[in-house]
């Protein structure tokens, strides 16, 4: 017993388990209940994980890593699930998508053939791979629950980031209703990437755990877990080396670039996605779909492998998964595939049949994605100068709409500061370089840079509302830690020392961190703004720090050579020491987003009043979901209506999970601007006219024009009495009354 004790503490499932009893002690302790806890986690394990690891065994003929295949499995399950549940959906049976799992494990027990896929490979990864994977998974959960679960409540009235409402509304969209439309306003299509609002859906259905707990704490968590596991494993399967999945986590979670800047800590996109994630679910389900596709890529490109056809029905559905996941992935994925066929045929004169095959289903699954679920929307996209303007470094200085030449000077500024910046954050993607023949000829290299170059490209020529082109950066962060930990791997010098070997790197990274609070130090307090300072003046405050970053790396470089002459431990390794203090220089903005959760940093919006919700509750149990609801909501905050507030108001909707008339109207193609005017005037005035002068004639409008059954009315801007002569009072929160309109 003690030693079957010890084996067991000495692999890897100890700290696994360890994540998990604290993971869920913290869910009990901000808000869910124990039973929620136990049945979320059976339906992932039983539901999703080990069905989909199951089917993944037999696609690939053979089983790998425990770790590997149940997070692995976990996409493949997670495809599956919303397959089924949008067909169950759609036919009214929405319960019917459980006869996925329930079947996969029945034919999988009952069939001799398919019962070898219960047994595992034996393969077994260091202990500090574990460990260290379970630490930076921890900080995540630490993460949560300082910036989000402290401010995101379960009950109550709720002070949610803006965002959190519209995922919560499209969640009882689709709960409800499939093809799914803008819950919020009435008529318009979801022309969206709704694929995570499904999961939520189907996992509500499956545990009746309520669709706010899974957005504000649940869902998001095996998610994480998918994507730092199988990023770990991207980097291994492409180095051979366990030690550089571990660094490809930690660059895709807490890498950013430097900023040498006192007055910008962000000065060009990156891939930083942490801050993002919770507030994006959406963006996380896009994390967590990529990494798999990533890593079976690798596996298909791989040269010496024999690779079966059943093989690439797992790629299929993976694609599908992404299509509908985050529209930046598919994109991401056919600039990889471009680089690799492109690089392949240079390098070796031939064409790589695997990565063309890969390039081709990638394109027919955006064409699919562009017809099926974005309906032809290209979401306002400009194509131009204006992506390189919305730099921090540009746009703090009023470069947006900087006069006269300037206009076209800054753009190329930016582009200039990005390039040397994003080239110091992933330095030991260079390392690559030592052996340009081999890397830039292996399709397997190829296809991760094209990701990182296609993720770069969009966010330098694409503008979207929000700065949504950041996405594209965002989605491809995991291949940004893997090309990178690949290049450190290619520059780690034979030795079987490596103590001597790592002080030196770290002393190289404080060397560099050192460096760039200096520069920092030394620089203008505040942006240097053209209301102030002329084309020339703002040029050299904002370029002239990071020059100084690429004279100090070159500095390093020859002082690093020189030194290695005489010192025994630097030889061989100047390549890797210079990587050190290049990234080095990121250090600082790392440590603050590291000191994130401990400085009270929190994503709260405009309250979400505790009555309303309750009202909202009420009339979600005493309807029908295809009944239609009015409100007088439309504005983000104040309950006043005015011309230019921010038409963000999506609560209503997404706590009755019913379609509302007109709510707001923001985030619509019809409206990207939250300000903008409602598009359909004679709408919105017989919406409103209802609870600002109603009458018999404007609440029959209302019940045979538009079939609105219920009004949904904030008492603090409309006449409870008024409303109640022509309709039936049902229920009374506080502020917020439901009224049931009578058939004319």
């Amino acid at each position: 017993m003690y030693l079957r004790f010890r084996a067991w503490a000495t692999s890897g499932w100890l700290p696994a388990a360890i994540l998990l009893v604290a993971t869920g002690l913290v869910l009990h302790r901000y808000g869910v209940r124990a039973r929620d806890i136990a049945i979320f986690g059976g339906y992932v394990a039983c539901g999703l994980a080990l069905p989909g690891m199951l089917w993944l065994r037999l696609l690939r003929g053979r089983p790998a890593h425990i770790a590997e295949d149940l997070t692995l499995g976990l996409a493949v399950g997670y495809v599956a699930e919303i397959a089924t549940y949008v067909a169950a959906r759609w036919i009214g049976a929405p319960m019917l998508f459980l006869l996925w799992p329930l079947s996969t494990l029945a034919l999988f027990v009952a069939i001799p053939g398919l019962r070898r896929h219960w047994r595992g490979s034996g393969v077994r990864a260091p202990l500090a791979w574990s460990w260290s994977l379970a630490a930076m998974l921890g900080f995540v959960l630490i993460y949560s629950v300082q910036t989000v679960f402290v401010s995101q409540h379960l009950s109550g009235t709720d002070t949610p980031y803006v965002d959190m409402p519209f995922h919560l509304a499209l969640i009882g969209e689709l709960r409800n209703h499939v093809p799914p439309q803008m819950p919020y306003v009435t008529g318009v299509p979801l022309a969206y990437h709704w694929f995570f609002y499904a999961e939520a859906a189907a996992t509500s259905w499956a545990t009746g755990i309520e669709p706010v707990t899974l957005l504000y704490r649940l869902s998001g968590l095996p998610m994480f877990v998918v994507f730092v596991v199988l990023t770990a494993f991207g980097a291994r399967r492409l180095t051979g080396r366990w030690w550089t999945g571990p660094v490809a986590v930690a660059v895709a979670l807490f890498g950013m670039v430097a900023s040498p800047y006192a007055w910008s800590s962000n000065p060009v996109f990156d891939a930083q996605t942490l801050w993002s994630t919770w507030i994006s679910p959406t963006n996380l389900f896009g994390l967590a779909m990529f990494a798999p596709i990533i890593l079976v890529f690798l596996d298909l490109l791989q040269a010496d492998s024999a690779v079966p056809r059943r093989h690439w029905l797992l790629l299929i559905l993976l694609i599908f998964g992404c299509a509908g996941a985050k529209a930046s992935l598919l994109p991401l994925l056919i600039a990889a595939g471009l680089v690799a066929v492109a690089g392949v045929a240079i390098m070796r004169r031939r064409l790589d049949r695997r990565a063309a095959t890969g390039l081709v289903l990638a394109v027919l699954g955006l064409f699919l994605a562009d017809v099926l679920i974005y309906r032809g929307s290209t979401d306002s996209v400009v194509v131009g100068l204006d992506a390189l303007r919305e730099f921090g470094a540009i746009s703090d200085t009023g470069g947006q709409s900087a006069p006269g030449t300037a206009i076209l000077v800054m753009p190329i500024a930016g582009l200039f500061i990005a390039l040397v910046l994003w080239s110091f954050l992933w330095a030991g993607a260079y390392g690559l370089l030592i052996r340009a023949k081999v890397s830039l000829s292996d399709p397997r290299i190829l296809l991760v840079a094209g990701v990182c170059a296609g993720g770069l490209g969009a966010v330098s020529l694409l503008s979207y509302p929000g700065e949504s082109q950041q996405y594209f950066v965002r989605g491809a962060a995991g291949a940004f830690g893997i090309l990178t930990a690949a290049g450190i791997a290619a520059v780690v010098p034979a030795r079987s020392r490596y103590l001597p070997l790592i002080a030196c790197v770290a002393v190289a990274a404080i060397f560099g961190a050192v460096v760039v609070q200096a520069i920092v130090a030394l620089g203008p307090a505040t942006a240097p703004v053209f209301s102030r300072y002329h084309l020339g003046h703002v040029l050299l405050l904002i370029i002239l720090p990071v020059t100084a970053l690429l004279g100090v790396a070159g500095l390093a470089c020859l002082v690093l050579r020189f030194a290695a002459r005489k010192y025994t431990v630097l030889q061989g390794a100047v390549p890797l020491l210079l990587i050190a203090v290049v990234m080095g220089f990121s250090l600082p903005n790392v440590a603050g987003l590291l000191r994130t959760p401990f400085t009270d940093a929190t994503f709260n919006g405009p309250a979400v009043p505790g009555d309303g919700i309750t009202a909202a509750r009420w009339l979600r149990d005493h309807s029908d979901p295809n009944d239609p609801v009015a409100t007088n909501l439309h504005c983000q905050g104040p309950a006043e209506v005015s011309p230019t507030c921010d038409h963000l108001n999506f609560w209503v909707a997404a706590y009755s999970e019913r379609r509302v008339l007109v709510e707001g109207w923001a985030y619509t193609s019809k409206a990207s601007d939250p300000e903008a005017a409602f598009w359909d005037p004679p709408l919105l005035a017989a919406n409103d006219i209802a609870f600002t002068d109603p009458s018999a004639a404007a609440d029959a409008k209302l019940y045979d024009t538009y079939g609105v059954r219920w009004l949904f009315a904030d008492l603090r801007i409309a006449s409870l009495e008024s409303i109640g002569r022509y309709a039936d009072l049902r229920y009374r929160n506080g502020d917020f009354a439901v009224y049931e309109l009578r058939r004319p």
